[in-house]
């Protein structure tokens, strides 16, 4: 889980060269989704998700001091691997300016409700797996967005090293490699709720470049 007060810090994701999948979580704490689902469990999922992926938490940062953010809300201190202790805060400006600056520089809109934008590691916006976590929680798609990251990470995790398990999208008319590669997605969800989800409502393969 990795700080993104700007939007600049997940366009810097493809210089790390780690191979791990980059992944936009839009989540502010004024969500449900963020306040009982994400912000508690911020330690849990850097260590879980580990090198595979990296969240990119729009809107929350380390280390601030109202000086440089008035409206800091403080989230507590994350204790990551080492023992190192990390104070996490959200801005409600910074998360609102994140929102303009993905919003201009490709062709999502923001749904207003938490999403994942799911992405390979070289940050390819023309090859965007955009999901609607509150949307799935509300139709009985995932009981919880836990199961969504678990999901998630353990497809990240089987994808290691293989740059093609990110192909969504239907480029060169590999339509087929996409569907392939979200259908082991879904696999990977309790078996109670797989065939619940819809395209077009709680995922969507994507072209968001501009």
């Amino acid at each position: 889980m990795l700080e993104a007060p700007t939007l600049d810090h997940v366009l810097a994701h493809s210089r790390r060269g780690d191979g791990a999948a980059c992944c936009i979580l839009l989540a502010p704490p004024f969500s449900k989704v963020g306040k009982d689902e994400v912000v508690p469990r911020i330690g849990y999922l850097d260590h879980r998700s580990a090198k595979y992926v990296h969240f990119y938490c729009a809107g929350y940062g380390g280390y601030w001091h109202p000086s440089r953010v008035p409206d800091m809300e403080e989230m507590g201190a994350v204790k990551y691997d080492g023992g190192t202790m990390i104070p996490w805060a959200f801005s409600q400006k910074l998360f609102g300016e994140f929102v303009d600056q993905l919003e201009r520089a490709t062709t999502w809109k923001y749904s207003g409700n938490a999403e994942l934008i799911f992405l390979g590691p070289d940050v390819d916006f023309s090859n965007a797996l955009v999901l609607d976590v509150d949307a799935m929680v509300r139709d009985g798609g995932i009981g919880n967005s836990a199961e969504l990251f678990e999901a998630m990470i353990r497809y990240c995790r089987n994808a290691a090293g293989n740059r093609s398990a990110y192909d969504f999208s239907d480029q060169k008319g590999a339509k087929e490699l996409g569907k392939g590669a979200v259908e082991s997605l879904l696999a990977l969800l309790p078996t109670s709720v797989q065939g619940i989800w819809k395209k077009g409502r709680h995922y969507a393969v994507r072209n968001i470049a501009a």
